[in-house]
């Protein structure tokens, strides 16, 4: 008697490999690499996309820059530029001589930068008697946005001096990056410490306490 033939199509070796054990592995690996995939991604800054108002550019080779193309002190025309407050009062970057001040370009519907604000109200607080300033510029019109920006303040309890970013000011941050928030911290001779551009909520927050620190001792 013949002994019984395989169906057509009906390889064993095709039937025994995947078999439970086989399947549950390769789902661990594909798990696996999901989550390496998201813990990576989650550690990367954040940065919200620059508003349209800055878009105009100063050409590069006019800003004074660092060997490594990183902005070493705002043009002088921006440090003498009118910045409207929202208290109403202008001033001037360069009232804030001998001050260690830490200028933040940020926007109420930016994302990144509600995550950082809170970090410079407790930075406002503790450094405030150490000669630090902090002063937050928002990208937003004041012709139509000064209502929203004030709610916002008493929403996040700034405490710190919030105004208008001055074109002056934002283009030479913006043609470094397009995005915000940027932080700047500048010491008290005016040349620029640190310039942190988006927001790493594992990162960010050290990166600006250990700047203003050094700043303020220098």
């Amino acid at each position: 008697m013949s002994s019984p033939k395989h169906k057509r199509n009906e390889s064993p070796a095709t039937k025994r490999f995947w078999t439970p054990t086989r399947v549950g592995l390769n789902a661990a690996v594909l798990v696996l690499l999901a989550f390496v995939i998201s813990a990576f991604l989650s550690q990367r800054t954040t940065v919200q996309p620059g508003a349209a108002s800055t878009s105009t550019s100063i050409p590069r080779a006019a800003l004074p820059r660092s060997a490594g193309g990183a902005l070493t002190e705002l043009p002088s025309d921006a440090m003498q530029a009118n910045i409207d407050m929202l208290t109403g009062d202008p001033v001037h970057l360069s009232d804030y001589a001998g001050k260690v001040v830490v200028l933040d370009i940020w926007a109420t519907w930016c994302g990144p930068c509600r995550q950082e604000i809170p970090h410079l109200v407790e930075l406002a607080k503790e450094f405030k008697n150490r000669g630090v300033e902090v002063i937050g510029l928002t990208t937003e019109n004041k012709a139509t946005d000064a209502e929203g920006v004030r709610l916002f303040v008493r929403e996040f309890d700034i405490n710190y001096r919030v105004g208008w970013a001055n074109r002056v000011i934002v283009m030479p941050m913006m043609n470094v990056s397009r995005g915000i928030p940027q932080t700047l911290i500048i010491g008290r001779d005016g040349k620029i410490r640190k310039h942190l551009v988006g927001f790493n909520a594992q990162i960010s927050p050290p990166m600006l306490r250990t700047a203003i620190e050094e700043a303020v001792v220098e």
